[in-house]
């Protein structure tokens, strides 16, 4: 990590990208089906930053966080 946030701002979704996945989603977890606050969800890269994958709308999906932290271990 060079510590530079501009780096890291290009992999973090805007508030608006994740209100409109929470909304789409309905407030359930994409992973394991569970509604949730959206304060208890994070955002989630569809198709992996790493493989290419955008940090945009089309690419956002809202986890419960243990569902996040599960997937962003493996």
């Amino acid at each position: 990590m060079t510590r530079n946030e501009k780096y890291l701002n290009i992999r973090t979704f805007s508030d608006s990208h994740k209100s409109v996945a929470y909304q789409n989603q309905k407030g359930i977890c994409t992973k394991c089906d569970k509604p949730f606050m959206q304060k208890e969800m994070e955002a989630h890269h569809i198709t992996p930053w790493s493989k290419g994958g955008k940090t945009n709308p089309k690419n956002c999906q809202m986890l419960c966080r243990e569902c996040h932290r599960r997937i962003s271990v493996i």
